[in-house]
């Protein structure tokens, strides 16, 4: 049959974690794990710009680590 399992409010993941479950049924013969990795959906932060002037030959300023601007 189906199941849900809820993830505890305070529990935060952040991706690339391995979730493992299993199941036992009521023999207590319980089943090879099943595993899954959390997948990183959130955006990352906005850059920031330093200022750019008519006479600027680059823009530059900040951005999230690992990210691409």
């Amino acid at each position: 049959g189906n199941y849900t399992i809820d993830i505890p409010a305070n529990q935060k993941f952040r991706g690339g974690e391995q979730l493992k479950v299993t199941s036992t049924d009521p023999s207590s013969n319980k089943s090879d794990e099943a595993v899954v990795e959390v997948k990183d959906t959130t955006s990352p932060v906005a850059p920031t710009v330093s200022e750019v002037t008519s006479e600027s030959t680059q823009v530059t300023g900040t951005g999230e680590p690992g990210s691409t601007v």
